[in-house]
């Protein structure tokens, strides 16, 4: 595989919730805790108390071409969730010009930095909704949306669902599953 195959999901793939009995899922619901172990013998302990925290791990197995764009990678994973746009991601990324780090951003994701943006957002609002007790009008503001009537209009025309309906659909199969 190379890293286009393994980069262009990075996040969006994180989210999607296997729902197949007997298949090992490649989300866990209720981690509060993972520790990585480096092949140096160095280690990394990630947790959350903060039960309305979403602890995600991204573990991805790819043989780069190069630093650079192993660097770009870590970059926009570190900057995306605090960029309020494209052209804030590109400046926080290190360039200035946003056409150049789109293109950059195509090449290695094998998507636009607004289509890849819009999957995650999407898969974490889906997420907080069918696998949480969190209100929907605290979901609003972790997802980063002004108010309920925008995380409606998202659901309704992005997803093809109101909030409401996500979140008992996902009641129902649960309840089908046991």
């Amino acid at each position: 595989m190379n890293v286009l195959e393994l980069t262009k999901n990075i996040i969006p793939e994180a989210y999607n919730i296997q729902r197949q009995g007997n298949r090992e899922n490649t989300s866990y619901h209720g981690v509060v805790e993972c520790v990585l172990h480096f092949d140096n013998g160095k280690y990394k302990t990630i947790s959350s108390d903060n039960a309305k925290d979403l602890l995600s791990v991204n573990i991805i197995r790819y043989n780069h071409k190069s630093e650079m764009e192993v660097d770009f990678i870590e970059r926009v994973l570190m900057h995306y969730k605090d960029s309020g746009s494209i052209e804030d991601l590109a400046r926080r990324c290190g360039y200035k010009s946003t056409k150049t780090f789109t293109r950059y951003f195509k090449r290695i994701f094998d998507t636009t930095p607004k289509q890849w943006l819009f999957l995650i957002k999407k898969n974490e609002v889906i997420h907080y909704l069918q696998n949480t007790n969190i209100p929907i009008n605290e979901i609003v503001s972790i997802t980063g949306f002004c108010n309920m009537s925008h995380l409606a209009y998202f659901c309704k025309t992005k997803i093809g669902s109101s909030p409401t309906e996500i979140r008992n659909e996902a009641i129902e199969d649960n309840k089908g599953s046991r």
